[in-house]
């Protein structure tokens, strides 16, 4: 069953059930193809539908809806918090005009079930109006940016705590393997002994410090510019609607939101959204680096270093029988690169903004939800798959160390750096290492070496 619904540009055929209008079916049938819908994005439709609920209650109190016109706008705003009615936001994220279609979207399906709820039909709106009540006081171009940055803050919520639970999974590693011995290595060669409780420790550092910089740039995004209405003005909003606004939604969203010092600055620029999507990013290169490391310490000991013993999730190949690949690693680190590209989205996306609005929030909004995604499911698979099962091979790595010139250092403050030399150039000519060579050569007792290799992962020198 059909209906037919109208709007400025004339009729719209439509399911007869269908909760979206007019202006929601012309921008799907326009951005087909776009991507995901704002349904896929769980956090934006919670962001939109708790700005609308909190606009009504504004308007409310403000004189502008009527007590019982707000309560049907605060119930349909309630349901669809409440994970209904979502299959009728259809729009691509990554849609034109701005996001004038995303904001229709909602309208139009509030209106119509808070149109139900007073006993009316979908499509009708004749007891309440998408533009004249559900979007009073309001204009896409303040919507949108409101909506799309409080929902990277809600969404950033669930990132840091991936990523905080990834990097305790690296402190208990670290832990674990507190006092194993390991070559330090910089440019792919020999340089000093440490302990891979060292090397885990400065992992979970390195990510605890990327966890908290995203928070940290997530808090910036609740300055938000609703009340600018189209170029911020406030142009069309009621007596003391900017003054409600801000407590109302600090009320539907459970954290201080703000308004801007500036609203004109508020509504034209993009750097918030550019400098959360750096850290974004910076995260996924942190990620990367870790990843990449685990990829050349677990190369198979056969052939490479083998000090790491990583689970083994899949088959590795389908000609090479046995093999076993480091395939969780890799996915973080091109999880990291993907993220990498979404970046540069945004970084454009920001620069193309044309005088009172950036007409390319939407593409922003896909770019920073999808490199949150990329993000969580990164961390919590590295985590679940890869370093809570990860083993370290001790002897290996002792064996490594023992062969290595790693600990010529510990000989300099004692020997002078050319006899040490000579030591290293020896040991590799015989084929026995330097330690083995100074034993060798009377330089050192083998009943000393492990707690000389101790001393020298503490800092400590002969």
């Amino acid at each position: 069953m059909m209906r037919t619904d109208k709007d400025s540009l004339g009729p719209v055929q439509l399911p007869e059930q269908a909760l979206y209008s007019a202006g929601t079916a012309r921008g799907a049938a326009n951005f087909a193809g776009m991507g995901r819908r704002i349904a896929d994005y769980p956090h934006y439709v919670g962001a939109l539908a708790r700005l609308k609920k909190a606009a009504a209650l504004a308007n409310a109190a403000c004189g502008g809806l009527s007590a019982e016109t707000a309560a049907a706008i605060v119930r349909a705003c309630d349901e669809i918090l409440d994970g209904q009615h979502h299959d009728a936001f259809v729009i691509p994220v990554a849609e034109g005009s701005g996001g004038t279609s995303t904001n229709m979207n909602f309208n139009e399906v509030i209106a119509n079930r808070a149109g139900q709820i007073l006993g009316g039909a979908p499509g009708r709106f004749a007891r309440v109006h998408p533009n004249d009540h559900v979007n009073l006081g309001q204009s896409t171009n303040d919507v949108v940016p409101s909506a799309v940055k409080l929902a990277c803050v809600l969404a950033s919520a669930d990132l840091v705590a991936a990523v905080r639970a990834l990097a305790g999974a690296f402190r208990d590693r670290a832990d674990a393997n507190r006092e194993v011995l390991r070559v330090g290595r910089t440019c792919m060669q020999a340089a000093q002994p440490m302990t891979y409780g060292q090397l885990f420790d400065g992992y979970a550092a390195l990510i605890d410090r990327s966890a908290e910089a995203v928070a940290a740039r997530a808090r910036r995004l609740t300055v938000v510019p609703m009340g600018g209405t189209a170029i911020g003005t406030g142009l069309g909003t009621l007596p003391g609607y900017r003054d409600r606004i801000a407590d109302e939604m600090t009320a539907v969203f459970g954290f201080p939101v703000t308004l801007p010092a500036d609203p004109f600055d508020a509504m034209q620029a993009a750097d918030g959204f550019v400098r959360f999507s750096s850290e974004l990013k910076i995260l996924g290169e942190a990620l990367g680096k870790v990843a990449a490391d685990l990829v050349i310490l677990s190369s198979d000991g056969g052939a490479g270093i083998g000090e790491i013993l990583l689970p083994a999730v899949q088959p590795g190949s389908s000609i090479m029988a046995g093999k076993v690949n480091p395939v969780i690693p890799m996915m973080v680190q091109q999880a990291a690169f993907l993220v990498h590209g979404l970046d540069a989205i945004v970084s454009v996306a920001a620069l193309h903004g044309q005088m009172e609005i950036n007409h390319f929030e939407p593409i922003i909004a896909h770019a920073l939800f999808d490199s949150i995604a990329i993000l969580g499911t990164a961390c919590t698979g590295f985590r679940a798959r890869c370093i809570e099962g990860l083993h370290v091979d001790a002897e290996r790595s002792h064996e490594n160390l023992i062969r290595s010139s790693a600990i010529s250092s510990v000989f300099l403050h004692r020997y002078g750096y050319e006899r040490v030399t000579g030591l290293v150039k020896a040991g590799q000519q015989s084929g026995r290492g330097l330690v083995q060579e100074a034993i060798a050569q009377g330089v050192l007792a083998e009943a000393d070496v492990r707690a000389l290799l101790a001393s020298a992962a503490a800092g400590t020198s002969i």
